[in-house]
């Protein structure tokens, strides 16, 4: 009895933080994009499938965390998921289509909004940094985080779907890097290694 309170609560407050995250963050930095609005416009019920896959993703991250186990359903769902959101969300936000920005720190400024999607764009590629945690070492990560979001840049500016920034490059590799980190840090509690040899 005390474990189905103990993950009904869990359930609530992965609700509660789901819900504040998009209608306080995620929301208010992608209705800030014409074209993305216009493409959640298609869809009434994006904000509601953000929230419950938010509050889904948490509350079962939870349960396999006090259970210390991994299931591989779970990381195929979610990652299926987020994979298809990222997408969506790398390759409809433009409001530039073609440029190219060089300054690696453009996103240093007073302005909340600009604060906001810096803070996303780290974000966005934490998971990205997790899955790669799960074959590649931390240089082998590097690399291949590097590499990805280059190539994503690169997609970007070249198919008119958004401007190449060094600022993006950067803030993507960190977000990745904390992925990494975060993944290192949780490994040692679960029961079984992530990692194969």
């Amino acid at each position: 009895m005390r474990k189905i309170l103990e993950y009904g609560l869990a359930g609530v407050v992965a609700y509660l933080i789901s819900r504040y995250f998009v209608w306080h963050i995620v929301l208010p930095t992608l209705n800030s994009y014409p074209r993305l609005t216009r493409v959640m416009a298609r869809f009434p019920a994006t904000t509601l499938f953000l929230i419950l896959f938010l509050t889904l993703t948490f509350w079962l991250g939870w349960v396999q965390w006090d259970r210390r186990q991994l299931s591989p359903i779970y990381g195929y769902l979610v990652y299926s998921v987020y994979l298809l959101l990222l997408f969506i969300v790398l390759f409809t936000k433009a409001n530039v289509y073609h440029a190219v920005s060089l300054n690696p720190f453009d996103f240093i400024q007073k302005d909340h909004k600009t604060l906001l999607e810096a803070a996303l764009n780290v974000v966005y590629f934490i998971p990205l940094g997790g899955l790669y945690h799960l074959k590649a070492s931390f240089v082998e990560t590097n690399i291949i985080a590097l590499l990805t979001i280059l190539g994503i840049e690169i997609l970007q500016f070249a198919f008119y779907l958004g401007a190449f920034a060094l600022s993006d490059i950067l803030l993507n590799w960190f977000g990745c890097l904390i992925g990494f980190g975060l993944w290192t840090l949780a490994q040692h509690h679960f029961t079984v290694q992530t990692k194969s040899s």
